[in-house]
């Protein structure tokens, strides 16, 4: 009897582990709403539920793999619900990263179409919609640690895990149970035209929820499971529209899936997360926060189906797992598509210590690569060396298409509508070359432009550019669209010039410029608006060279109604150049003047941002010019040729002589409310102090005022919609001293213009 009772208490101890029910965690693909599964662990780690395998899809497949490598759900959720991470899913590069000396100048394009001279129009389609570089190295801090500790096993991850993707050369579901960790939740997560598909032992994969997004049978095919907790947050396919394009591909392209539990016991965890759109990745805290809710709702069902584990057993499983994981130093590089020159430049960044790099030495090297428009992506890859207990890293690199064509302007209330198409052709070899040429076309502007821009990647690495620009501003247009100004000012300012220019980096945000032009520029005007048609009109004309050294720094967010950031312009220039001046009929003074002037220009302009990560956010600018500038034959010449402050987009449309001088400082305060940084509405005001006004006497020459009397006002209440073409605006403006203060407009696009020749 006492070795019946002894064999009895023994079996009683270990009832537990040899009777305990085998519990499989599914998680479903979603996009954003499966952030609900984040919640869903949060609940079952909390009440004492512990999972013993994993089977995720698409976004269950990111979730599951990190909580299968080791992550908490209190880890899971910061990451997710961090700016870093929305960023990296809307394919944003941070702005830390961004290589200032790279980016090309902005302009009004709101669409960009790359392409390749090809009959075959299909190789021209865009595959991907955002860049998905920073999602992919993304994985790799992730991921590649805990795949160098289970030797590429699943298995052999703190939790046993699968995951799934379509493999579009075969036409099947692929189960992933193998292999690079990080390439294959990434394959489960490439949703078709979002982010670019990848190839795995040359097949090319898609999202796994395209044949499979609720992987139960994967779950009882792989694991012998006693119970299933599925979280689903998929809904079965709505049928396709004809309006629809993106409804008519996904009918095409998804197997809809069964939403039940056949192969074994299990309950289904549907978290009401149907409001959230796939991409809308600002919710993520609200979808965490339902899943959460609704798996706490059915904990005591789960309860009374499963033995509950003693959870701090898996958490000391976990914490020992993670002391195992290698940090993520990186030895050996191996590069695909990119030229040897320029991937020994991209190399020296990385700033190698012992022949070994950190990873956030990479990712910031990585990102800075592809601040050049020639770089499409690079994919990375990690695989971990034993025998020097680092990393092996494998960077993919796909090159841009050579052309691109860029479509933009912005249609306006006002007459300043414009068009804007320009043509790009990109090459990179050892070095970079660039060629352009833009067009502006409207009534208030037209404007044409070509250039050409050679990167050398040295060590310290710069480039060389060139450009011809002809711009004309038609200020008799300065009307509104509906009502007609009674006093109208004639004034078409058009000027060409010749640039070159050197430019050299300045860390990462910063580039200086030296360069000289020659210009040739025409204004053709009234002196006021007493005119009839029968009038001739004065001709001022002023052809030079100028010369200038120009240092920049740029990290905002847009380039126009940006939120975040910090700009910063120091400039110095000379101009020397002849005016001739033809007077009209109008003209007080009537003779013409030939006259040789040479002048200094001194500018600093600043801009910065506050609070990058509240909804009301703050910003400051400051501007300031002295110039030395000679008065011209009359007053409007004078006025013509003068510094100009425009903190407004509607001030670069509009001839306003009050904001004009020859010296002046000029500030403001902005004050912003934006939402899910996509709706702004943006208060803002501006004062104006010129040190000496510019004045006419009574023979319509030019004089100067007082010292440091007059000041003028200028503000705005604006509401912006940033929209992916570009932000949708509608604005009261005010002018202090103008002959209508108040002003409505309303526009869709960018009002950016080609530079001006003295900017």
């Amino acid at each position: 009897m006492k070795k019946v009772a002894l064999i009895l208490l023994v079996l009683s101890l270990l009832s537990p582990h040899l009777f305990a029910q085998k519990v499989g965690l599914v998680l479903s693909g979603g996009g954003a709403s499966g952030m609900a599964h984040v919640g869903v662990l949060k609940a079952l780690e909390e009440n004492g539920i512990a999972v013993d395998y994993i089977v995720g899809t698409s976004v269950g497949a990111f979730i599951g793999g990190l909580y299968a490598s080791g992550y908490s759900p209190n880890e899971i959720e910061q990451i997710v619900i961090s700016d870093e991470f929305r960023n990296a899913a809307n394919g944003i590069i941070q702005e830390e990263y961004k290589f200032f000396l790279k980016k090309s100048r902005d302009n009004a394009a709101m669409i960009n179409w790359h392409f390749k001279l090809d009959s075959i129009f299909e190789v021209n389609i865009p595959t991907n919609f955002v860049n998905s570089s920073p999602v992919d190295f993304g994985l790799i801090a992730y991921f590649a640690a805990a795949n160098a500790i289970a030797n590429k096993n699943f298995d052999s991850l703190l939790i046993p895990f699968r995951c799934l993707s379509a493999n579009i050369s075969k036409r099947k579901q692929e189960v992933l149970s193998n292999g690079n960790l990080a390439l294959a939740i990434r394959a489960s997560m490439t949703y078709p035209f979002y982010v670019s598909p990848i190839t795995i032992n040359g097949d090319l994969m898609f999202d796994g929820g395209l044949y499979n997004n609720f992987p139960v049978d994967v779950m009882c095919e792989e694991f012998d499971v006693d119970y299933i907790i599925a979280s689903n947050v998929s809904t079965k396919i709505p049928p396709p529209s004809e309006d629809n394009l993106l409804s008519q591909i996904r009918s095409m392209l998804i197997k809809d899936s069964d939403y039940k539990i056949n192969c074994t016991k299990g309950i289904i965890i549907n978290a009401d997360v149907e409001d959230i759109s796939t991409f809308d990745f600002y919710q993520n805290q609200e979808a965490i926060n339902r899943g959460y809710e609704e798996a706490s709702l059915l904990v005591d069902s789960i309860k009374n189906e499963i033995q509950v584990g003693n959870i701090d057993q898996l958490k000391a499983r976990r914490d020992t797992f993670n002391q195992q994981k290698p940090l993520l130093y990186f030895g050996d590089i191996d590069y695909e598509g990119l030229h040897p020159r320029q991937a020994k430049y991209y190399e020296q960044n990385l700033d190698k210590l012992a022949e070994e790099f950190p990873y956030k030495n990479l990712e910031a090297a990585a990102m800075k690569a592809l601040s050049d428009e020639k770089i499409k992506s690079i994919l990375p890859k990690a695989d971990w060396n034993e025998e020097k207990q680092n990393f092996d890293l494998f960077l993919k690199v796909k090159k841009e298409k050579p052309f691109k064509a860029s479509f933009g302007g912005v249609i306006s209330s006002k007459p300043f509508s414009t068009g804007f198409f320009e043509l790009d052709y990109n090459r990179l070899n050892a070095t970079g070359l660039k060629a352009r040429g833009n067009i502006y076309f409207g009534n208030f502007y037209s404007s044409t432009e070509a250039g050409l821009r050679w990167d050398i990647p040295f060590d310290i690495p710069f480039y060389l550019e060139s450009h011809f620009t002809i711009n004309q501003f038609d200020y008799f247009n300065d009307r509104t669209a509906f009502i007609d100004n009674v006093n109208q000012s004639y004034i078409i300012a058009n000027e060409n010039y010749w640039e070159s220019k050197i430019g050299l980096p300045v860390f990462n945000k910063g580039k200086v410029n030296f360069g000289a032009s020659y210009f040739w520029q025409d204004y053709e005007y009234y002196q006021n608006s007493d005119f009839d048609r029968g009038d001739t009109s004065d001709l001022t004309k002023f052809e030079g060279y100028s010369t200038f050294a120009k240092y920049q720094l740029n990290s905002l967010n847009r380039k126009m109604y940006a939120t975040k950031g910090t700009k910063l312009k120091l400039m110095m220039r000379y101009i020397s150049g002849r005016e001739k001046t033809y007077p009209g009929s109008t003209a007080l003074l009537r003779d013409k003047a030939f006259e040789r002037h040479d002048w200094l220009i001194l500018q600093a302009k600043f801009e910065k941002y506050f609070l990058s990560k509240k909804r009301i956010r703050f910003g400051i600018s400051a501007e300031g010019v002295y110039s030395d500038q000679p008065f011209m034959q009359n007053y409007t010449a004078t006025v013509l040729m003068a510094p100009a402050y425009s903190p407004l987009p509607e001030n670069r449309t509009l001839f306003q002589n009050q904001y004009r001088a020859l010296s002046y400082v000029g500030g403001g305060l902005r004050a912003i409310y934006t939402y899910r940084d996509l709706l702004d509405f943006r208060a803002e005001l501006h004062v104006f102090q010129p040190y000496e006004t510019i004045n006419s006497n009574e023979l319509g020459q030019a004089q100067l005022g007082e010292e440091i009397v007059d000041r003028d006002l200028l503000g705005t209440f604006t509401a912006v919609y940033h929209s992916r073409l570009g932000p949708l605006a509608a604005s009261l403006n005010y002018f202090g001293d103008a002959e209508n203060e108040l002003s409505f407009l309303v526009h869709f696009g960018y009002i950016i213009f080609n530079k001006r020749g003295f900017e």
